[in-house]
């Protein structure tokens, strides 16, 4: 019985070591296990860690890149519009554009401009990937403005739109007509002079005889009429001449510093015999605070006398006319102000057709006109490093403006 006691007694002593052992061999294949898991964790996390990182550098990279072409999409010269054909409306737009089209960059994304239909039948029609178009662009306070556009098409989030740079060419077309009006005139100048002395000898001669004829024939006499009418005839043309020769004959004008509103109000003594043959109601809103401006008194007196007179034959029988002066501040860096001087009448006013024509030489609607008095005031004030602009309607009236610099002592 001993015996078996202490049999059991060592199989459990051996079986009780085996499962120490196992229990130790169990903890070293655990901590093997979690050790190989913490490694092939650490593996994964590392890469994982340097893929996102290679992420992260790429997103960095691309994220400078579109700032950098946005700063230059924002910051360039030009004015950029991308346009979506069809609906015609802005997808976007730089701050250069919002000042073309005169209205607030937010509010320009989604505006629709129909202009970009020309754009687009000229790329359609184009076998180049670019055109070059002019459009004309209306701002809010009701300038039109040229504008010269380079377009193509890009193909943007799966469909085709329209890129366009465009650059206002509104003061270089102004300069280049302006240019061209001077050319004419120049050369009309030197030919109208030479008719106009072979006219004026044998008008004279014509003229004296028929002269000679009046005082032969009786008063009551029926030709005395049809002589009376020749001559009349004969001074028209003698005017016509003598305004030909003034146009085309270069005068030196003889600048003085001057106020404004003393020739305004000394002209318009000249003209009052005319204004009195209609009830006409002036209104002067003269600024007495103006400066001198360095002008030719008589030259300026002559331009105030006609748009006075255009004024006053506007009117039919009843109505107004307003005289303002006030100075006008330079749009550009470095340009001088200038005074104004803008005569409103209530007359009948200009239709668009005769708006192009008003300053061409011999282009009147009247009766009696030479149609070489705005022709000559605008050269006159040309001379004076001014300009003349118009704004009529018809119906309702028209206003002159003349603008002279005001030079800085």
């Amino acid at each position: 019985m001993r015996f078996f006691f202490n049999a059991v007694s060592d199989y459990c002593r051996i079986l009780t070591n085996l499962l120490k052992e196992l229990c130790i061999f169990a903890s070293k294949i655990e901590h093997t296990i979690i050790y190989t898991l913490q490694a092939v964790e650490d593996t994964l996390n590392d890469g994982h860690n340097k893929v996102v990182q290679k992420l992260k550098d790429e997103i960095e990279h691309l994220r400078k890149q579109l700032a950098w072409y946005k700063t230059f999409f924002d910051h360039t010269s030009d004015a950029v519009f991308i346009v979506q054909p069809d609906t015609w409306s802005v997808l976007d737009a730089n701050e250069q554009a919002a000042i073309m089209v005169g209205i607030n960059h937010h509010e320009l994304v989604g505006e629709s401009l129909p202009q970009f239909r020309r754009v687009f039948n000229a790329l359609s029609k184009s076998s180049t990937p670019s055109v070059l178009s002019e459009l004309t662009f209306s701002a809010p306070e009701g300038e039109s403005r040229m504008v010269e556009v380079n377009a193509g098409f890009i193909e943007f989030g799966g469909q085709k739109v329209i890129i366009a740079s465009a650059r206002d060419v509104t003061e270089q077309r102004e300069l280049s007509e302006k240019m061209v009006q001077a050319d004419k005139l120049a050369l009309l100048g030197k030919l109208t002079a030479g008719v106009a002395h072979e006219i004026r000898n044998p008008l004279a001669a014509i003229n004296m005889n028929l002269q000679v004829l009046q005082r032969k024939i009786s008063v009551h006499a029926p030709e005395m009429f049809n002589v009376q009418t020749a001559l009349q005839g004969v001074e028209r043309l003698g005017n016509i001449v003598e305004a030909t020769l003034n146009f085309s004959r270069p005068s030196i004008a003889a600048m003085m510093p001057e106020n404004i509103n003393v020739l305004v109000r000394s002209s318009l003594k000249m003209v009052q015999t005319n204004l009195n043959r209609k009830i006409i109601d002036i209104q002067l809103h003269l600024d007495d605070t103006i400066p001198l401006v360095e002008v030719d008194s008589k030259q300026m007196q002559q331009v105030f006398i006609n748009l006075f007179a255009n004024a006053s034959d506007a009117i039919k029988a009843k109505g107004s006319i307003e005289i303002s002066t006030f100075v006008e501040k330079g749009n550009k860096t470095g340009e001088s102000n200038f005074a104004v001087v803008a005569i409103k009448d209530s007359g009948i006013g200009i239709t668009k057709e005769d708006m192009n024509q008003i300053f061409n030489p011999f282009f009147t609607r009247k009766p009696d006109g030479t149609g070489l008095g705005l022709p000559i005031t605008q050269q006159i004030i040309h001379q004076h490093g001014g300009n003349i602009n118009v704004e009529s309607e018809v119906g309702i009236g028209t206003c002159f403006s003349v603008k002279l610099p005001l030079r800085v002592s």
